[in-house]
């Protein structure tokens, strides 16, 4: 029971270091440095995180690509979802990033925030806490609760915001049942990646726009 402060404590320290630092880069050093990859190496000693298979890495690299594609098509299709260019540099601006230079914050945003949050959420604690569904419940909606505070400060109105926690818990509710499919983390990953990246692309493109 006592891992089980894991998971509880990971959204706090996300909403400390957005809400309480002011500080973006608080949350990468913090959450996804020592808690998430730093957690799921030193306490896992080791073990197989799933990654050492190959099953489903095929069905991944699949999910990846179509992943990056979709938060493109839904920037083109529902624009209104997303923010526009001043509420995201004012967002950026509030976690102490420079909405001029955003290139190392989309850069790790895609390339290392998904892999190591799905090595913490979907390998590590899964692993060890997930006993039935409710036990997938409550890391589903542990994983999901943090979005809430970076989602609600892009989102531009109700809709967006729902539809987007939407998306977040739907795919948290896909990664947890990939990992236990394939015994394989790599289909969350790589989509999880996907997914990362496609955003990034778009928050990019915003920003680009605006310059």
């Amino acid at each position: 029971m006592m891992l089980w402060i894991l998971p509880a404590v990971a959204p706090l320290v996300v909403a400390a270091g957005l809400l309480g630092l002011h500080s973006a880069l608080a949350v990468f050093v913090i959450y996804h440095g020592l808690l998430c990859l730093g957690g799921s190496l030193v306490l896992g000693h080791g073990a197989d995180l799933g990654l050492r298979t190959r099953r489903g890495l095929g069905v991944g690299l699949v999910l990846g690509v179509v992943l990056v594609a979709v938060p493109l098509a839904a920037h083109a299709l529902l624009p209104d979802i997303f923010p526009d260019a001043s509420r995201l540099r004012a967002v950026l601006t509030s976690w102490n990033i420079d909405p001029n230079h955003p290139g190392p914050l989309l850069v790790f945003m895609a390339l290392v925030n998904g892999p190591v949050e799905e090595l913490f959420w979907r390998s590590f604690l899964q692993d060890r806490l997930l006993r039935g569904p409710w036990s997938a419940v409550v890391l589903i909606l542990l994983f999901s609760s943090y979005h809430v505070l970076t989602i609600g400060a892009l989102a531009p109105g109700p809709g967006g915001l729902i539809l987007m926690l939407a998306a977040v818990v739907t795919a948290a509710g896909f990664w947890t049942w990939s990992r236990r499919h394939w015994n394989s983390l790599w289909p969350a990953l790589l989509s999880h990646a996907g997914a990362s990246v496609g955003y990034m692309l778009v928050c990019a493109k915003l920003l680009e726009g605006n310059s």
